[in-house]
């Protein structure tokens, strides 16, 4: 990619964001059918699964909304790629993934029309999918480093009978 290496993650952001919206956009203009009726309870239980996952999902993006999406590449040379460890990885190594997953099927409960459905599946299986190839990526770029917090950390629900190191 030459110089246009440094540009890649940057891109990569930008055109998964407008993608994004593009399809939410069209998802939720086109006519669907109903999968169930929502009611008073469903509809707090499904606002307050949406609020967690994006409370979440806004952690995540704030501790490192700049080095993943690129930005902190065009203003600065980083020394490298750095395991993150602390915070809410301590609980779960793939937390963004995690707050994705309650948001979109939290969404479900408050719209439950099938074509929302079916796009839930599709990211999930999609990112079930992606994961396993992160997942041999990091553990090439981090070695032993990475194979212990794997031993000791969920990859997406955190086990909170055990008392995390």
């Amino acid at each position: 990619m030459g110089r246009q290496y440094k540009f890649y993650r940057f891109y990569y952001t930008l055109f998964a964001f407008v993608s994004f919206a593009i399809i939410m956009t069209y998802m939720f203009t086109m006519g669907s059918y109903k999968i169930f009726e929502n009611h008073l309870t469903i509809n707090i239980a499904g606002t307050i699964v949406t609020l967690l996952g994006c409370i979440i999902m806004s952690v995540c993006i704030y501790k490192y909304f700049l080095r993943l999406s690129g930005i902190k590449t065009l203003v600065e040379n980083t020394s490298g790629p750095e395991l993150m460890i602390t915070g809410i990885h301590k609980y779960v190594r793939h937390p963004l993934y995690s707050g994705t997953f309650i948001f979109i099927w939290g969404l479900l409960m408050l719209y439950p029309y099938l074509s929302l459905f079916i796009a839930d599946a599709i990211v999930t299986i999609y990112t079930l999918i992606g994961l396993q190839l992160e997942e041999q990526k990091l553990e090439k770029e981090f070695g032993k480093k990475y194979a212990e917090y794997k031993d000791r950390v969920p990859m997406l629900i955190p086990r909170f009978s055990q008392q995390v190191k």
